[in-house]
């Protein structure tokens, strides 16, 4: 992060400057500041009342979420065998992988018991080592799905979801196709960053919307196509930063009728795919047309960066709903004094460098630790109620636990304390896990969405690597068909091509047509894609607002501001005043 870019914004939040350090994994110089050693102190934990001061980091904010990010293989999905039955499942573990694993709902029965795995300490040997070697027996969970989930196989990270397909972080929802980090969605294909959403395909950021295509960052949204930035409008074509209104088409109101023709119109022509990429160009053009805000927040008090909303007290947050008093914190929703988090909330509080972890306090340097749950150190798959673990793996309603073995409160609370200064001695206190026991290659993981890195590069940051090729399992004797080669319109297109592999037409991977997504596509007049998922969510990507702040100037006023934009960017750049005042 810029290092100007970093004092503006703890001027703003009135923090005070302390010490400045070399971060050890990158070299990029990074400061402490008075808050952070106030957090720091106030979550280090107490045994029999001595306090032990959690050490201020030794890496920068970047390089600790980038290991965090490294243990999340969110959309890599591998055929392999279960390991308990034999059975051939999907995986986000490959079938070469040194790890036990148990098929979902063989993983939550009765043929486990994480505590058969329990292990002493050994203070001769680091702890990342003895975590390393207890996580590759304790058997792991084939695909992170939860709670009643349907017809729903093909997905990761998914819960009280029904006839899904090949989705990534998304929960109560219903015929859903490709889409990731959402809730409550129905009947809707490539939705990402979303909520309540029915009957619609590509929207991002957004909520309560229904019969739109196309939206971005809006809500209340109803039978409208290519819409940005606007709120509680409905039959709206080509607009942005629109609030309250109906029928128009490039930010003007006209008449019911006229909306009619130009809707048909549009309507007709999306069904070829010809078309439907010229308005999607033609979109893009009329939005360079406007100013954009330079960074998008609302409704916040003192918080600072982008995509956070309903948030008090929260700075370098990017994409937080409902934050208080939290720092260096990243996609997530209702965060209390929390610092170091990833996709991680309802109700998490108090807590340090963890990734995925729901409904808990006072968690520490942990993976996927939810219900109810607190007092976890360095712990992962852990819930139900489980507190006061220290090292464990996989364990539901334990307490006073270390590397899976019981103690007494007593024994725990001697015993910590001298993993404690021995984790210490070994430089690991006060660290993530480290990079190095990751189950996954780096080019596995959300990590290398956001902080890219070539084989050379990762080995050399001591992450793994998954550089094997694994054969693409497509049914035997299904054809082949170039992207080129799709009936333009999607009226022209049969049955046939249910039993038929489109070859990308970007990174030449095959993918297939469901027989709902191709019933989704003819009834709202959509022409089939011609780019894998895994394009189109890249290029989804690419489009979110920047994790990089810049120092700019309002095109507008000539104020000093940070934004999302670069100085050489094609868009007119405007603060939050100028902004609002020419947009609404």
């Amino acid at each position: 992060m810029d290092k100007q870019v970093y004092e503006f914004i703890t001027a703003q939040t009135g923090e005070k400057i302390v010490e400045r350090r070399k971060c050890t994994d990158c070299g990029q110089e990074f400061a402490i500041t008075d808050k952070d050693l106030n957090f720091y102190s106030k979550v280090s934990p107490i045994f029999n009342g001595t306090k032990y001061e959690i050490p201020a980091p030794t890496l920068c904010p970047e390089c600790r979420q980038q290991r965090r990010l490294a243990r999340r293989n969110e959309r890599k999905l591998y055929k392999r065998k279960c390991d308990l039955t034999g059975k051939t499942i999907i995986s986000i573990y490959s079938p070469d992988s040194p790890y036990k694993v148990y098929e979902s709902k063989e993983w939550r029965g009765d043929n486990r018991d994480p505590m058969d795995y329990s292990r002493d300490f050994d203070f001769t040997r680091p702890f990342f080592e003895q975590f390393d070697e207890l996580s590759k027996i304790v058997p792991k969970i084939s695909l992170n799905t939860w709670n009643n989930n349907e017809n729903s196989d093909y997905n990761n990270y998914i819960s009280y979801s029904k006839n899904c397909y090949l989705n990534f972080g998304i929960d109560n929802s219903e015929n859903v196709f490709y889409s990731s980090k959402s809730s409550h969605i129905k009947d809707s294909i490539e939705i990402n960053n979303c909520s309540n959403i029915e009957n619609s395909a590509y929207v991002e950021r957004s909520g309560n919307t229904s019969n739109s295509f196309f939206i971005d960052g809006s809500i209340f949204i109803r039978d409208s196509f290519f819409v940005k930035w606007s709120r509680d409008i409905d039959h709206w074509i080509f607009c942005l930063n629109i609030v309250n209104k109906q029928y128009a088409y490039q930010n003007k109101e006209i008449s019911k009728s006229d909306y009619e023709k130009i809707y048909q119109e549009i309507k007709s022509k999306i069904k070829t795919y010809s078309w439907l990429t010229w308005f999607i160009r033609d979109y893009d053009n009329f939005l360079k047309q406007f100013p954009v805000l330079s960074a998008e927040m609302t409704r916040n008090e003192n918080c600072y960066w982008v995509l956070v909303s309903n948030s008090k007290n929260c700075s370098f947050v990017y994409s937080i709903v409902a934050g208080e008093d939290c720092k260096y914190s990243y996609d997530s929703a209702y965060l209390v004094d929390c610092m170091d988090i990833d996709i991680a909330g309802n109700g998490i509080n108090h807590s340090l460098e963890v990734i995925n972890c729901f409904w808990c306090t006072n968690i520490f340097f942990s993976e996927s630790v939810f219900e109810n749950s607190r007092d976890v150190f360095y712990s992962l798959n852990c819930a139900n109620n489980s507190s006061n673990l220290f090292g464990c793996i996989g364990l539901t309603n334990k307490q006073y636990c270390i590397l899976n073995k019981q103690y007494t409160k007593e024994e725990y609370e001697q015993l910590v304390p001298k993993i404690i200064k021995h984790m210490q001695k070994n430089w690991e206190r006060g660290q993530f896990f480290a990079p190095e026991i990751s189950p996954f290659g780096y080019n596995e993981t959300i990590a290398n969405e956001y902080y890219s890195l070539d084989r050379d590069e990762a080995l050399k940051k001591w992450f793994k690597r998954q550089d094997k090729e694994y054969p693409i399992n497509m049914p035997e004797g299904i054809e082949l068909i170039r992207a080129k080669d799709l009936p333009d319109n999607i009226d022209d297109v049969s049955d046939d091509i249910l039993k038929k592999a489109i070859v990308c037409e970007v990174s030449g991977k095959p993918f297939r047509i469901m027989k709902s997504e191709l019933d989704f596509y003819r009834k709202h007049w959509l022409a089939l894609p011609r780019q894998h998922q895994d394009v189109r969510y890249t290029e989804r990507l690419r489009k979110m607002p920047s994790r990089k702040i810049y120092f700019s100037k309002c095109d507008k006023c000539g104020k000093q501001i940070i934004s999302v934009y670069p100085a050489d960017t094609e868009f007119k750049v405007y603060c939050q005043e100028c902004y609002d005042e020419e947009t609404y």
